[in-house]
């Protein structure tokens, strides 16, 4: 077999290898037959673009050799874009003093907030440290591109652009030049330079030193397009080696000279065209790279993508170019290309994650097949992670996952919270929920007490502001149950002993200090029966990352200025969103999730390039906050287009895999999308070109997203249907109130799960004050105001002033706060000038209040035994004849006379009937006269008086109709066979209900075939 030939001395050495030969399995094969000796190759330089590219070229190169990449003989492979100064091709110390080391991303990060809340401070602003976090990774990514592209100063952004610009932009510019004059005075201070420039000036000097004293041994650099200034620069000069060799990526050197003419900064090939210009190169100078043979199919697959992406200018002959295509290379040339090329259009997200799931898991039936999934999308890839759970996959995601969204990154928020906000409910229930919470005790036997705990004093209002309230909350809750009481005291305790580093923290401290208390509190909570709180907090990868970030405030953050508790939480919470965590080991060896830079060289038997929707893939052209686009023009940084030229040839390189498969949600969070221009453009050459043939040439061989729907949909429907509880007569309530009877007749099944099931819905942990604390606040203020008025026609002089007291009293007891008075004040001031004047006016009449908020009691015998109606009747007043008029203050809405008649609304008139029986203390027996609902708003306006009675009856009448009712109701559901449907009166349903979820409503109650059921 003839030894390839690399290396020409008399021109540059520069070959090309399509996507399709699989790049470096191809580059590993031709470089093994080209150094059969080990000692030959192992001397052999190879440069590519990413760490793992170099990852899976060992691999590669292995496999050629039929070996262990463990126990190979290897080349040396270097990432060029990731050099280090102390590893060859360098030789330790040859670059001292030429390039300092770099600042680590943390200082730098620390360093830039520093100066930005400096500035901020010095324009009368106030930025807290967690938002200046956030800007300086703008501003350290506008000076990477300042120093990737080599420009050391703003000084080409003049004062006649700086007078175009907004106020704000001039602002913003005016912080560039302060930053790029202190931030390099900084970095000499600490000896240290910008990653990227340090980059740069490596590279450079790489260059330099093999331009005056070429390597002994060969250099190929392999896969690099030369976006990076200094890396082309090194490029060129490979090339110009007497034994050195540059592979260009996916080179289009057959394209026709309209379409290489119109490149511009977004088509693919931008790059490789200015490097092989800066070679002095002619584009049929770019050879083949030997051995890597492109099969007629792969080669049409080639010339359609890149069709496809041709630069804008040059469509214009879109349709002639089909025909010069398919006389060219042949009429079936689109049907090769779209061989073993699918594109899968999902209605939603979630389906579009299913999918792409199926293809994984049917990639693992073939021995040995792998799969990569290649999307910028980072919520698509953690659907698609948690789909592949189902079948018991656990996915390799290059892009890991935010460090705030682990275990460990969510317990140490969830502790500051904690300690930041004492007395909260809402904190003190997710610090329990953490799976890290153990209080050094067995968690297993930890979590009954905790659940106990949060069901009993947790939910409902707030307990206070502090651990001591939340154990005094506790004592009023369990004082009659002394052990009970204890052990949860205990657990508080303990909490706040764990806690009490950051509880004794007060006012401003530096990040240091705040993040030693986060770790001593973290590890006594962490610690558990066997485990010591290092032990459990700091373990795996989650584990430590975070004790990385922490170590990182505590040594790196002293630029920061002192910052309050909750700065400090904001600035954590903000470094570890931005923090990655990426599964190490139990990942499945065959598929992976990539984003479009990790996957540069990558192959697999499947590709499947996910998200395909414009703003996603490319990407939007992100806002910079320091310079706008003309700035960047000015000081000569590029255009965001050049970011998708780069993106461009991605997907054109992973497009050309043996089989690929293009997936895009077609709605996202319900509002369509529209596709990537790239799959846009695919499409509509291939519908040019084929017709109404194109859709089925670009459907897969299954219809996964069809699939995906059969996995989850049952092998028959079942309607649900209404829910009909029979229970036994036995355990039917024999006592309810009056406001129950109500709930009973419109909702039976509410019943039934309160009080035959004993089901109670939990209230919200702290739950602010609304209308439920307001009504009880207008009752409890209404009740003790009217209590204290004296039996006399004229009310006192401060009966307003009085009212008005009250009502503040009893707004702050139901825990409305201070912001919120203001508004609940002046509500309740115009109901009291309201009730005021109304009372006035019935005094007036003669009419005087006998009961207020009396209980009573109301038994009657039934089929299965005595039956108790119970009620607290708001007020009860006795007219100048004589009779009774039962009142019900309501802050709500009031039921119409209809529906009382109707008997939907039995309050009042049961009340009535149990008045003219004595039921109630207090109350002699005597007949109701009116039934009145006093709705007490606070609105426009503020009060109004309502009878329930309708014109042509009596509230007597009314009244005793309502028992009857009542007594038919009671012996109906005394029968067995009687059940407790779901709000089965349309008309009188309520529009909310406590168990509606219980009875799945929203299952059966839209159903066509659906009755009302129940009784009418």
């Amino acid at each position: 077999m003839t030894k390839p030939a690399l290396f020409d001395p008399e021109r540059p050495s520069v070959f090309t290898l399509p996507a399709s030969a699989g790049f470096l399995p191809a580059l590993a094969g031709t470089l093994s037959q080209a150094f059969p000796d080990p000692s030959d190759l192992a001397a052999l330089t190879v440069l590519v673009p990413t760490r793992r590219a170099g990852r899976e070229l060992a691999e590669a190169f292995a496999k050629a050799r039929g070996q262990e990449a463990a126990v190979a003989l290897l080349p040396m492979i270097r990432p060029i874009g990731d050099v280090d100064a102390d590893e060859p091709p360098f030789e330790p110390g040859e670059l001292a003093g030429i390039a300092p080391p770099a600042v680590s991303a943390a200082r730098r990060r620390f360093e830039l907030a520093s100066l930005i809340l400096k500035k901020e401070g010095a324009t009368g602003r106030s930025m807290g440290p967690g938002a200046a976090l956030a800007l300086a990774d703008d501003l350290a990514g506008l000076i990477d591109d300042m120093a990737t592209e080599g420009i050391e100063d703003l000084s080409a952004l003049d004062e006649e652009v700086r007078a175009l610009l907004p106020a704000h932009m001039q602002e913003a510019a005016m912080f560039l030049d302060i930053v790029m004059t202190a931030w390099p005075a900084r970095l000499d201070e600490l000896g240290a330079i910008d990653p990227a420039r340090r980059r740069s000036a490596l590279l450079k000097a790489l260059s330099a030193r093999w331009r005056e004293t070429p390597p002994a041994a060969p250099v190929i650099a392999a896969g690099s397009t030369g976006s990076i200034p200094a890396a082309a620069e090194l490029l060129v000069t490979i090339a110009n080696l007497a034994n050195g060799a540059v592979v260009l990526p996916g080179f289009e050197a057959d394209m026709d000279a309209r379409g290489w003419e119109a490149i511009d900064e977004a088509h693919p090939q931008r790059a490789m065209k200015a490097l092989i210009e800066e070679m002095g190169l002619e584009r049929s100078e770019v050879r083949p790279w030997p051995g890597a043979e492109e099969g007629r199919s792969a080669g049409a697959r080639r010339r359609v993508v890149a069709e496809a992406l041709r630069a804008a200018e040059a469509t214009s002959d879109w349709v002639q170019r089909v025909s010069t295509l398919k006389q060219g290379h042949g009429a079936d040339i689109f049907e090769a290309a779209f061989e073993g090329l699918s594109v899968i259009e999902a209605p939603g997200e979630a389906e579009e994650a299913r999918a792409i799931a199926l293809i994984l898991r049917e990639t693992l039936e073939t021995t040995g097949e792998t799969a990569i999934v290649v999307t910028p999308d980072r919520a698509l890839a953690r659907r698609v992670s948690t789909e592949m759970r189902r079948f018991g996959v656990r996915l390799d995601d290059s892009a890991g996952e935010a460090l705030s969204d682990t275990a460990s990154g969510a317990f140490l928020m969830r502790i500051l919270d904690a300690a930041l906000d004492p007395g909260s409910a809402l904190a003190l229930a997710a610090l329990f929920s953490s799976p890290l919470f153990a209080l050094g005790r067995d968690r297993a036997r930890l979590r009954p007490d905790l659940g106990a705990l949060e069901r009993a004093v947790l939910r409902g209002r707030r307990p206070g502001t502090s651990y001591g309230e939340v154990r005094a909350l506790i004592r009023a809750q369990f004082g009659e149950k002394p052990a009970l009481c204890e052990r949860y005291e205990t657990i508080i305790r303990a909490v706040e002993d764990a806690l009490s580093p950051l509880l004794e923290l007060c006012g401003e401290h530096h990040a240091s200090v705040w993040a030693a208390a986060l770790v001593r509190a973290g590890e006594a909570l962490a610690a558990d029966g066997e485990k010591s709180g290092p032990d459990r907090l700091w373990a795996g990868e989650a584990g430590e990352a975070a004790a990385i970030l922490l170590r990182e405030f505590l040594e790196e953050a002293g630029a920061l200025p002192a910052m309050s508790g909750p700065d400090f939480a904001r600035a954590l919470l903000e470094t570890a969103r931005a923090r990655r965590v990426r599964p190490r080991f139990g990942t499945h060896p065959r598929l992976a999730i990539l984003g479009p830079l990790e996957a540069r060289l990558v192959g697999a038997d499947r590709v499947i390039l996910a998200g395909l929707n414009e703003g996603v893939w490319p990407p939007r052209a992100k806002i910079d906050p320091f310079l706008s686009r003309g700035m960047r023009a000015a000081v000569g940084l590029s255009a965001p287009e050049r970011r998708f030229g780069l993106a461009a040839h991605d997907f054109s390189q992973l497009a050309q895999a043996r089989e690929v498969i293009l997936t895009r949600a077609a709605r996202s969070e319900g509002s369509p999308t529209v596709a990537s221009r790239w799959l846009w453009r695919l499409q509509t050459l291939a519908r040019g070109a084929l017709g109404g043939d194109a859709d089925a040439a670009l459907a897969g061989r299954l219809d996964y997203p069809g699939l995906a729907r059969l996995a989850d949909a049952p092998s028959e429907p079942t309607r649900i249907a209404p829910p009909e509880p029979a229970p036994p007569v036995e355990a039917r309530p024999r006592r309810l109130s009056v406001t129950k009877i109500e709930t009973w007749i419109r909702d039976p099944y509410s019943i039934f799960a309160r009080n035959i099931l004993g089901l109670e819905k939990l209230d919200p942990l702290d739950r602010p004050a609304g209308p439920k604390e307001r009504g009880t606040a207008y009752h409890g203020a209404i009740h003790k105001w009217t209590e204290s008025l004296p039996d006399t026609e004229e009310l006192p002089a401060d009966a307003l002033e009085r009212l008005r007291e009250e009502g503040r009293r009893a707004l702050e007891e139901a825990g409305f706060s201070t912001a919120e008075l203001g508004l609940e004040l002046a509500r309740f001031d115009r109901v009291a000038a309201w009730l005021v004047e109304w009372e006035r006016d019935r005094r007036a009449m003669g009419i005087r209040p006998v009961a207020l908020e009396t209980r009573g009691e109301l038994s009657f015998e039934s089929l299965a035994g005595p039956f108790t109606l119970s009620g607290r009747a708001d007020r009860i007043d006795m007219n100048a004849a004589g009779s009774l008029e039962i009142l019900d203050f309501k802050t709500g809405s009031v039921p119409g006379k209809k529906e009382v008649a109707a008997g939907f609304s039995p309050q009042l008139p049961l009340e009535a009937a149990m008045a003219a029986r004595g039921a109630f203390e207090d109350t002699p027996p005597h007949e109701s006269e009116d039934l009145l609902y006093v709705r007490i708003s606070g609105g426009r306006e503020p009060g109004l008086e309502a009878s329930a009675v309708a014109t042509k009856t009596s509230a007597i009448e009314l009244a005793e109709e309502a028992l009857t009712r009542l007594q038919d109701w009671v012996a109906a559901f005394d029968d067995p066979k009687r059940t407790y449907p779901s709000q089965p009166r349309v008309k009188y349903s309520n529009t909310w209900g406590d168990y509606d979820h219980l009875a799945r409503r929203k299952e059966w109650a839209s159903a066509p075939e659906a009755g009302e059921g129940g009784d009418s």
